[in-house]
């Protein structure tokens, strides 16, 4: 021993520190795994786990009731003394202190904190989830809105391909044909317009004849007639002639491939039924096949005014329509020199549209709103047009400017998220729905195209992004008293010398 003590000594020191540091480590597991078997136990499980071992132990001994009676009225008394218990006259005073010593939580007890546990796991869960579902009824969940879209699926190409040309008196007719049906995601009119300019465009540089077929959600012929060239589709044209159908919404891989692609190489059907909501205006423009020609046709004109050209040239709006826009404009101008200032607030999702994708605007990001509205309150020189896709928004606005309001009648929807809600019988203030359940499906659409045509005349106006707005401030031809509400702030818009979006 004296021998072993003398050589630990004259160890080095690294070794000896070795040493001292296994055993501190060994000595801390040992005092953490004691702890942790202490802390594990409250003052009211040991109670708990020391009373039903005794009940235990009672029943082996086979104690009678008068003893357990015995028991649970001394019960208070044990409770003035954590982890100890008072014995019952005919248990050993050995037995209860090994059980004083080693405390043991049965089966019973066990069950019991896992099932409270899990109960209580499951009421949080489900208060968050009655939250949510509070919020989603206000203003729905993107999650939703996808969910929902599902169920819509794009039309099959294959319907629309015809590979081989059956008409035996074929004289060389070819055609490209905006293509929108019920069945068909098609996006909002702002973006169908863009779509329909597009085919437009490509019907001039590839001498194809252009057509519009737009089902959804309604025949647009039953609300614009041709003006300047024949778009109506008739089905009797096509028969017999090759087709193919190309859905290109949101395809930008599509839009790029525009700036190179020969069309007549790469679709020689005589029919090209296109769907697509983006504008090719800049990208026909360089594509080197087709630049010369398109340079011809547009003749320099800018692409706000071509597409202004397009949609008041081409395309005529009907008396059906007209009917609501009149009485609009007619209160718009009392006088001469009264001005009519607009604004288009476009939200996104909200409670009047649920089913729409993402939230572009909320109450807080419009606030400038308000006081660019202020400014021109004046009831003896302004009037005011709001058109936007959130009724309560309009409500409140009008609640603020009842007697400077003009307003277009009729109920506020998106062209495609009309699916959910036709045919279901819903009712509400300005509702296309009869009491029969029946759905007039061009009346909301009727709206669209009015409330467009009105900012289109604004002496001021004012938008938020939408291609809607931006549509509607080509066609007003004019920078005058153009404004853009972005980021909290309102700016100067210039469009007409082609170097916004």
């Amino acid at each position: 021993m004296k021998k072993s003590s003398i050589n630990m000594f004259l160890a080095r020191p690294a070794a000896v520190l070795v040493v001292i540091l296994t055993l501190c480590m060994c000595s801390v597991l040992v005092s953490v795994y004691y702890v942790h078997s202490v802390s594990l136990a409250t003052p009211l499980e040991v109670m708990r786990a020391n009373r039903a071992a005794l009940l235990h132990r009672e029943r082996q001994l086979g104690a009678d009731d008068d003893t357990y009676k015995h028991m649970t009225t001394t019960d208070s008394k044990r409770k003035k003394s954590v982890g100890h218990v008072l014995p019952p006259p005919n248990i050993n005073k050995s037995d209860v202190e090994d059980v004083v010593n080693h405390p043991v939580l049965n089966d019973i007890d066990i069950a019991v904190h896992i099932e409270n546990k899990k109960t209580k796991q499951q009421h949080q869960q489900s208060m968050k989830k009655n939250k949510k579902l509070r919020k989603e009824d206000m203003w729905p969940s993107r999650e939703k809105v996808y969910k929902q879209r599902k169920a819509f699926v794009p039309l099959a190409e294959q319907i629309y391909h015809n590979p081989e040309r059956t008409r035996a008196n074929w004289k060389g007719e070819r055609y490209i044909v905006y293509l929108c049906h019920s069945n068909l995601t098609c996006a909002g009119w702002g973006d169908r317009q863009h779509g329909i300019f597009s085919v437009y465009l490509i019907s001039l540089v590839t001498n194809r004849t252009f057509k519009v077929d737009m089902q959804s959600p309604c025949p647009l012929s039953k609300l614009y007639h041709p003006r300047l060239v024949n778009w109506k589709l008739n089905q009797s044209e096509l028969d017999g002639l090759s087709s193919v159908h190309l859905y290109a919404l949101n395809d930008r891989q599509f839009r790029d491939s525009v700036k190179t692609i020969d069309f007549d190489k790469e679709y020689p059907q005589d029919v090209l039924y296109l769907t697509t909501n983006y504008d090719y205006f800049y990208n026909l423009k360089v594509n080197p096949k087709y630049k010369d020609i398109f340079r011809q046709k547009v003749r320099g004109r800018p692409r706000p005014i071509l597409f202004a050209d397009l949609w008041q040239g081409i395309f005529k709006i009907n008396k059906r329509v007209s009917r609501k826009i009149t009485p609009a404009l007619e209160l718009a101008h009392p006088t001469k020199s009264h001005k009519l200032v607009c604004a288009h607030v476009r939200f996104g999702r909200n409670p009047t549209i649920p089913n729409d994708g993402d939230i572009r605007n909320t109450l807080s990001t419009i606030k400038p709103f308000w006081k660019f509205m202020e400014q021109h309150s004046d009831p003896d020189k302004y009037r005011m047009f709001i058109a936007s896709d959130w009724e309560g928004f309009q409500e409140k606005v009008r609640s603020v400017y009842p007697d400077l309001l003009v307003f277009v009648a009729g109920e506020i929807v998106h062209i495609d998220k009309m699916r959910s809600y036709l045919h279901v019988g819903q009712k509400g203030k300005n509702s296309s729905v009869s009491s029969l359940g029946a759905v007039d499906e061009c009346s909301g659409f009727e709206k669209v195209i009015a409330d467009q045509y009105v900012l289109s005349k604004c002496d001021v106006l004012l938008l938020t992004y939408s291609v809607f707005g931006k549509a509607a401030a080509y066609m007003r031809r004019s920078n005058d008293d153009l404004y853009l509400l972005e980021n909290g702030t309102i700016k100067p818009l210039k469009l007409f010398n082609d170097r916004y979006g």
